[in-house]
């Protein structure tokens, strides 16, 4: 024999809809229920609609709380979602304007720069923008005297280099 649910699960039913506001036809189509009466039929006692497929549509179109389905289905397992990845977001992304890294101009460049940036042919080594820039360059060996910096400076030159003035 058949164990009787321990609510009157048809009761119930009537109470969600009038509580939800809306009409059966309504709820059967937010359900997927091809036909409303079928929604009636569940309404009036001839179909268990809580061990029917509908189910859990119906108790979403009804809005229905955790409490109210556990009270309606004791045995429910709930899947609890995964909760999204976190996306932690960048300064840049907050809307953080990130200031760019100082570029640190070594002892040794100054020191070309004053020797020799005020005669004609290095005309451009005590410029701040040939400055940076040099800094900056990725190499092998950094030079380590002056002369080391000057020797660079004038290959650049050759090689056609002009740099911008750097956005600080």
């Amino acid at each position: 024999m058949p164990q009787e649910p321990p609510v009157d699960i048809y009761a119930k039913l009537r109470e969600y809809i009038k509580r939800s506001t809306k009409t059966q036809r309504k709820i059967a189509e937010e359900a997927g229920i091809p036909n409303p009466s079928y929604l009636s039929h569940m309404v009036n006692g001839r179909v268990n609609w809580v061990e029917g497929d509908y189910f859990r549509p119906l108790s979403e179109a009804l809005g229905l709380s955790r409490d109210e389905i556990r009270e309606l289905k004791p045995e429910i397992i709930w899947e609890e979602p995964s909760p999204p990845p976190s996306r932690a977001l960048s300064a840049a992304a907050k809307g953080h304007r990130i200031p760019k890294p100082q570029v640190m101009i070594p002892d040794t460049l100054r020191e070309a720069a004053e020797q020799y940036g005020h005669l004609a042919a290095f005309a451009g080594l005590g410029e701040h923008r040939w400055q940076h820039f040099m800094a900056s360059v990725s190499r092998r060996h950094t030079p380590e005297t002056p002369e080391g910096w000057l020797e660079e400076f004038t290959a650049l030159k050759r090689l056609g280099y002009d740099p911008q003035e750097p956005e600080e």
